[in-house]
């Protein structure tokens, strides 16, 4: 899936079981869909921008996870994704993920308003995230971020 294609009707749930249709997350302004899996290092390494991405108006930010519950929460609470972060999961066999054509974790995809995409980011790349952020801000009416720099650690790691 890459941009200008259509979002595809995938749904996964929230942490109380309750059924979220990814797509629906771009409704209203634009989206960013964080597929991940806690054991990745790249996913550990790219979830410190999810917060930050979060700060920015009128974005819409969803960590979809390819673990369980309680790796979810876990992961969730080690990298402080609760503030503006919708916390998602795909279970297994991933059939979100499957919809979305992604290949590694993490991947990122960034959701127009109304439900295209507008930019795909796979594995852990500060360039790209950052990329990605401002784009998300031009498409939200905000002042792009810059959503990692250089003290956060590695500037690449594949997925």
């Amino acid at each position: 899936m890459g941009a200008g294609d259509a979002a595809p009707a995938a749904q996964v749930r929230d942490l109380e079981g309750r059924p979220v249709e990814l797509a629906a997350l771009a409704a209203r302004g634009p989206a960013l869909l964080f597929f991940y899996k806690g054991d990745c290092p790249a996913s550990g390494l790219a979830a410190h921008a999810l917060p930050r991405l979060a700060a920015v108006p009128g974005l819409a930010v969803a960590a979809v996870s390819q673990d369980d519950d309680a790796e979810t929460r876990a992961f969730a609470e080690r990298h402080g994704l609760h503030a503006g972060v919708s916390v998602l999961v795909d279970p297994a066999p991933w059939p979100a993920s499957d919809a979305f054509g992604v290949r590694a974790t993490p991947t990122a995809f960034l959701l127009a308003p109304g439900g295209r995409v507008a930019g795909v980011a796979e594995g852990w790349s500060r360039d790209e995230i950052n990329a990605l952020a401002a784009r998300a801000a031009a498409l939200a009416g905000a002042p792009p971020p810059v959503v990692s720099t250089a003290s956060d650690g590695p500037g690449f790691r594949p997925g």
